[in-house]
């Protein structure tokens, strides 16, 4: 019998590794891969379906937005329930005053017929308007409408804080801790320069303007000065929230600086159109057509307008200064 060596066995070719396509920096924006997929002819194949995993991670999803949804709910109910409470209690009860031990004390009593509301609109409308003008209703329902607009007015100034803390519960959530640390940073400045707002147009331009006002009626021969309530209410209520909303354009300025949605050389490079803008609004608001009003309104506008701007421009000037370590 013939004797052949034998060398070592031949080996067998190895089934192709199954590899993902892509190096390194490919994978890593595509994202994580479940190793434990199984791999057939290289491509991953997951163990679950594609469109139940689609279901699977959509559903979370939907989940918070139901829950957004439902807390949305739940914060403007509160606020609406609060500001609603305040409406009627500003409408239906009146502000007394008794002596207690010598100390006076002010307690509500129930009286639709003369509340809060109007206690607030005599007090208004005795320091605003003249002595010499005299206030007419000019229809049956205006008296209610004015009690009821009044109502309304000290209702949602004295709700605001109740509907800002529902609203910042609800924003703070989606908010980065920087965007937080801004908007606090705000809400000082923000608040006093409202308040600010209401003070200069309710002490200072509203007793200005019906006087000059009326002053030019009594110059032109007119020997009885009317004003109907219905007027006088709605005029003091748009003028005062107007000018007041005004105050908050250095506020807005910075903060869509800070936030690098608008430079500060862009507050500069348009100030003209700026200009145009709150002439525009100063006399949309005012009610005369002399131009003495608007110029009282848009002057200080023109004021908080540089003020903002110069603001935006420390804000930047500041972020791109490079910090100094110790």
């Amino acid at each position: 019998m013939e004797e052949r060596e034998v060398g070592p066995p031949p080996r067998l070719p190895r089934p192709p590794r199954s590899r993902l396509l892509g190096g390194p920096r490919v994978q890593r924006h595509r994202g994580p891969v479940d190793r434990r997929s199984v791999f057939v002819g290289g491509k991953p194949l997951t163990r679950e379906p594609p469109s139940v995993r689609a279901v699977a991670e959509e559903q979370p999803r939907r989940m918070g937005i139901f829950r957004h949804l439902e807390e949305l709910r739940q914060r403007l109910k509160w606020s609406i329930l609060a500001v609603f409470f305040l409406f009627v209690f500003f409408a239906a009860f009146r502000i007394q005053t008794a002596d207690v031990g010598g100390v006076t004390v002010p307690y509500p009593w129930p009286d639709p017929l003369q509340p809060a509301a109007s206690q607030f609109f005599n007090l208004t409308l005795n320091y605003l308007v003249p002595p010499d003008v005299t206030p007419v209703v000019l229809g049956p329902t205006d008296a209610f409408v004015v009690q009821l607009q009044s109502a309304l007015f000290l209702a949602l100034v004295s709700g605001m804080p109740i509907v800002a803390y529902h609203m910042g519960k609800f924003i703070a959530p989606a908010l980065y801790e920087r965007e937080r640390k801004v908007i606090v940073r705000l809400v000082v400045p923000a608040v006093f320069l409202f308040v600010a707002g209401i003070l200069l147009a309710f002490f200072v331009l509203l007793p200005f303007t019906f006087r000059f006002l009326y002053s030019i009626a009594g110059s032109l021969g007119a020997r009885q000065k009317f004003l109907s309530l219905d007027q006088f209410i709605g005029f003091t209520l748009v003028f005062t929230f107007g000018f007041a909303a005004t105050f908050e354009l250095p506020i807005v300025m910075y903060a869509l600086t800070a936030a690098t949605l608008v430079k500060a050389s862009t507050w500069r490079k348009y100030w003209r159109f700026a200009v145009i803008a709150i002439f525009f609004f100063a006399a949309l608001i005012t009610p005369d057509s002399s131009g003495v009003t608007m110029l009282l309104v848009a002057f200080p506008m023109l004021g908080l307008y540089l003020a903002g701007y110069i603001a935006a421009a420390v804000h930047e000037r500041r972020k791109a200064s490079p910090a100094v370590s110790p």
